[in-house]
C-alpha cells in the first residue's frame, strides 16, 4: 500500500455534537503531488491581483504619480484580503482553499471535523513560516511521515485528505 493509499482509519474519532460534519475515517490521504498542485494553483491566484495592479500603476506613473500609488495599495490591500479568504475563510468554512477545490483535497482536524480559526492560524501563521524556514525542512518532513503531515499539520493538527 503507497502512501497515497493510506487512510487515517485508525485515529481516534472524538463523541462531539451530532452536527459537527465529519468524514469518514476511510477517507484517503493526499498525496504530496496533489498538496502541491493545489498550493501551486493557490499561489498564481495570490500573485494574479499583485501582478495586474502593478501593470496599472505602472501604465499611470509617468502621467498621474498618485493613481499609480493608489492603485499599487489597492492592489495590494486586495491580494491581502484574497489571502485571507482563500487560506483562512474558506478551509475554516469548506476545508478548502480554491486551489484545493480544483485538485479535491481538504484540510480536516486529526478527528475528521473542519478546522476552525485557531487551527487555520496556528497552520498558516505559526506552522508554514517554521516548516519552510529552516530550509523546507518541515515541508520534506511530509515525505518521511506515515501520515504525510508536514510541520505546519503537526502544530496545527491537521491532516490533508482526497475529497
Amino acid at each position: 500500500m503507497g502512501i497515497s493509499q493510506k487512510t487515517f482509519e485508525s485515529m481516534p474519532q472524538s463523541h462531539g455534537a451530532s452536527f459537527v460534519r465529519r468524514l469518514p475515517t476511510s477517507t484517503p490521504l493526499a498525496s504530496i503531488g496533489l498538496r502541491c498542485g493545489a498550493f501551486l494553483l493557490d499561489y498564481i491566484l495570490m500573485l494574479l491581483i499583485p501582478a495586474i495592479t502593478l501593470s496599472l500603476a505602472m501604465l499611470f506613473k509617468r502621467g498621474l504619480p498618485g493613481v499609480s500609488y493608489f492603485i499599487l495599495f489597492m492592489g495590494y490591500l486586495s491580494a491581502f484580503a484574497l489571502v485571507l479568504f482563500n487560506w483562512v475563510y474558506l478551509p475554516v468554512r469548506d476545508g478548502q482553499s480554491l486551489g484545493q477545490r480544483l485538485i479535491g483535497i481538504r484540510i480536516v482536524r486529526e478527528d475528521g471535523t473542519l478546522i476552525t480559526y485557531k487551527t487555520a492560524a496556528l497552520r498558516h501563521l505559526l506552522g508554514y513560516p517554521l516548516a519552510i524556514l529552516i530550509a523546507g525542512l518541515g515541508v520534506i518532513w511530509m515525505l518521511f511521515d506515515a501520515r504525510q503531515q508536514g510541520w505546519h499539520d503537526k502544530i496545527a493538527g491537521t491532516l490533508v485528505v482526497k475529497d
